[in-house]
Formats: structure tokens, C-alpha cells, sequence
């Protein structure tokens, strides 16, 4: 046996002395937790803090429909909107690890919801014992108003009309009507028949809405498009509005610009001939002081008396 074989050997040894010492130590990478995955409902980051504001707006008592609808989207993208919606359940106590995991997720979860409340309406949920039992016990107290926010809401749908506002404020206030409508009704599809025919009728009410609230400025536009037939949606119809609109208001600006030169031509002639009367009216009124002045026989010309005898010549002298 060569000395290189001696040395190999050695180290082969080495080697498994080594990885039998890590082995009983417990020093070898451990399985990771399903949980330590960052798509796992209970995979806490380091940016997850309690208390965070996850919502613009504070749910008060006149908001909870956006207030819920921010704060559900949020909760998605931090993948607890199971935490909420009941989805995610609390494990067994045979599974302790996971079990506490899942506690600490809940928890930071009440703090997201409580930090994002006024202050009297997270001290009235402060003790629920879940997020999943704050989430339930707003939806219990605020959507008890429902109807009467329906019905202020399809009141405001019913008066608006464009008045003084462009095509696109006027479109953007109805639509913004119609989604808070929609969410509060909370319709889900139809695939069946009948289905698809509500979901058609109550798109082209929208669109007869839309055009029924728009100025007479826009009755041919208006008239146009009802005869279309199958009836455009209204996104459809507010684009050809928007385009009516434009040309209209391209028009007008052109219109504007002709009206403006021929304005200012007229006053450029008129002041020609302001001008061209003035120099008129000026020769006749030096023509009148020079013919009301007497002139004299000698040379028939009006001068003033020193100069009266100046064309005249010495007949001796020259």
C-alpha cells in the first residue's frame, strides 16, 4: 500500500467519524416547516408587524362596505383572508407546533383589523377571541343598514344626469353609484337561461341610464346609438359619447379661430377707414380755416400782414 492509500483512508475515516458526531448532535439541516414556505397561510415575514394599517380609510359607521372590500383585499395579499372567511382552521392539539403558528398568525391578524378601526368601534371588538369573531360581529352590526343604503343609493342613480359636468365626470359619478349598488346586492352569476337574460337586461338599463341622463347636446349621438341594434354596453356607449364630444369640441375651437380672425380683419378695415376719415375730416377743416382767412388783391393768398408786401419789387433797383 502506497502512502497516497494511507492518506485516503485517513481521511475516509475522518470523514465518518465527523458525520456520525454531527448526526447524534443533531447539527445536520433540519426539514424545514410547511409553514417556513412563503405561500403557506401561516408564513409570518419579518415585515409583518402587529398593529400595521393595511387600509387607507378607518372602517367608521357609514363605510363598512368599503372599508370590508379594502380590507379583504389586503388580507389576500398577505394570504390570511382565510383567517376572516373561516377557511383556515385552528389545528389539533395533536399538532402543537403548528398549533401555535397558527396562533400567532390569528392574533397578528385582530391587530390588523383593530389598527384599522376608529377607536370606539376597536375598543367594542377588542375581546373577541378571533379574528375570524371580530370579522363576523362587524358584519352583524353594520350590515344591518343595508336597505336604507340601497335605497339612498338607487335614489342618487335615479337623479343623476350630467347638468353641468363633462361626459367623463358624469360617467365616472354613475359608475361609481352602480358598483357600490352592486356590492351591496352581492348578485352572484347565473349560468343558466334566464340567468343570461337578467344579466342583458340589466346591462342595457345601464346604458339607457347613461344616455338618458346626458344633455340635449348629445341628442343625435343619443338617438344613434338606441337604434343600434343589439343596444351597445355602456362602456361601449360612453366611448362614442366621449368621441361626440371631442369632435364637437374640435368644431367649436375651429369655429372660434375663424370668428376670432375674421374679428380681428373688421377691426384692422375699421380702423382704416376711422383713419382714412380723420385725415378727411382734417383737410376740410384746414381747407375752411384757409378759405375764411381774406386774401388780398396783389396775390389773391391769405398771409399775415408783414408778409403782405413781400412779392413786391423795385422797378429802379430790380
Amino acid at each position: 500500500m502506497t502512502e497516497g492509500d494511507d492518506e485516503k483512508k485517513v481521511l475516509a475515516l475522518l470523514r465518518e467519524k465527523l458525520l456520525k458526531e454531527a448526526s447524534s448532535s443533531g447539527a445536520l439541516a433540519h426539514t424545514p416547516e410547511p409553514w417556513e414556505i412563503s405561500n403557506h397561510p401561516l408564513y409570518l415575514h419579518h415585515s409583518d408587524q402587529p398593529g400595521a394599517i393595511l387600509v387607507s380609510q378607518s372602517l367608521a359607521e357609514d363605510n363598512y362596505m368599503q372599508w370590508s372590500q379594502s380590507m379583504a383585499m389586503a388580507l389576500q395579499i398577505k394570504n390570511k383572508i382565510g383567517f376572516i372567511n373561516g377557511t383556515s382552521q385552528r389545528p389539533t392539539e395533536d399538532q402543537a407546533d403548528e398549533r401555535q403558528q397558527w396562533d400567532r398568525c390569528d392574533i397578528l391578524g385582530k391587530t390588523w383589523l383593530g389598527a384599522s378601526m376608529s377607536n370606539p368601534i376597536a375598543k367594542s371588538v377588542m375581546h373577541c377571541k378571533s379574528a375570524r369573531a371580530v370579522w363576523l360581529e362587524l358584519q352583524e352590526r353594520f350590515m344591518q343598514s343595508n336597505t336604507v343604503q340601497l335605497f339612498n343609493i338607487e335614489n342618487e342613480i335615479h337623479g343623476c344626469e350630467q347638468g353641468t359636468d363633462s361626459v367623463t365626470t358624469f360617467f365616472t359619478k354613475l359608475k361609481a353609484l352602480w358598483d357600490e349598488r352592486d356590492a351591496l346586492c352581492d348578485l352572484s352569476p347565473c349560468a343558466c337561461e334566464e340567468g343570461g337574460k337578467l344579466c342583458e337586461y340589466v346591462k342595457n338599463k345601464k346604458t339607457m341610464k347613461f344616455l338618458m341622463g346626458l344633455n340635449e347636446n348629445y341628442a343625435q349621438i343619443r338617438g344613434t346609438i338606441v337604434a343600434i341594434e343589439p343596444l351597445p354596453v355602456v362602456n361601449k356607449a360612453y366611448s362614442m359619447v366621449l368621441r361626440h364630444e371631442k369632435q364637437a369640441e374640435a368644431a367649436m375651437g375651429s369655429k372660434q379661430g375663424v370668428q376670432q380672425q375674421e374679428a380681428a380683419a373688421f377691426t384692422v378695415r375699421g380702423s382704416d377707414r376711422d383713419n382714412s376719415r380723420d385725415n378727411g375730416r382734417s383737410n376740410s377743416r384746414a381747407e375752411s380755416a384757409e378759405g375764411s382767412k381774406p386774401k388780398y388783391e396783389k396775390c389773391n393768398k391769405s398771409h399775415l400782414t408783414e408778409n403782405y408786401r413781400q412779392h413786391l419789387k423795385c422797378t429802379f433797383c430790380g
